[in-house]
């Protein structure tokens, strides 16, 4: 798989080609392409978790949704709704939690997420089946799965750091951002 193979416009100028076709590459990053391959399986996949991180950072513990009171540790006496959400619940999450959460994801990795590297990157087999049978529609898609996932990185960045330097939650900043603003109402 070549530079020019790869969907997500590449060649375009306005995502680091040159109006002569030429690719920019100062770096030399795609030269290899087994990595240059492993780059964009390992982009689409943080693509997919960081989507999945902004739509939990934006519905997730708030006035709207109010996490259960029932107990997450017992020798530590904390219970889910003591844990507040985004970065501020780095500190708040004992270690065996963590210790769970890297489990569960190494688990997931190694069985139901596992790459194919004879496929698509990105492809993973689902009981689903996401992928439509039409290759336009398919690399359509995949355009506009690749765009969400590098838009939804930055989000999740963004929003993780206005946390960590305000020091409110999502909701939180948006409260003091209205009403701050002159509303007639």
């Amino acid at each position: 798989m070549a530079v020019e193979d790869l969907v997500g416009g590449i060649n375009d100028p306005i995502f680091g080609g040159t109006p002569e076709g030429k690719i920019f590459d100062p770096l030399g990053l795609g030269q290899d392409e087994s990595a240059l391959y492993r780059r964009r399986v390992v982009e689409i996949k943080h693509g997919r978790v960081c989507m999945v991180a902004f739509l939990g950072m934006t519905i997730g513990p708030n006035d709207l949704i109010q996490p259960t009171h029932q107990l997450l540790s017992p020798s530590l006496d904390l219970h889910f709704d003591d844990i507040p959400g985004g970065i501020a619940a780095l500190g708040v999450v004992p270690g065996a939690g963590w210790l769970q959460i890297i489990a569960l994801v190494g688990i997931h990795e190694l069985t139901v997420a596992k790459q194919d590297y004879t496929k698509v990157p990105g492809e993973i087999p689902t009981f689903l089946s996401f992928k439509p049978e039409d290759p336009e529609v398919f690399q359509e898609k995949q355009l506009k799965e690749l765009k969400n996932g590098r838009l939804a990185m930055i989000a999740v960045l963004g929003e993780l750091m206005a946390q960590q330097v305000s020091g409110y939650g999502t909701y939180e900043q948006l409260k003091l951002i209205v009403e701050g603003l002159p509303l007639p109402f």
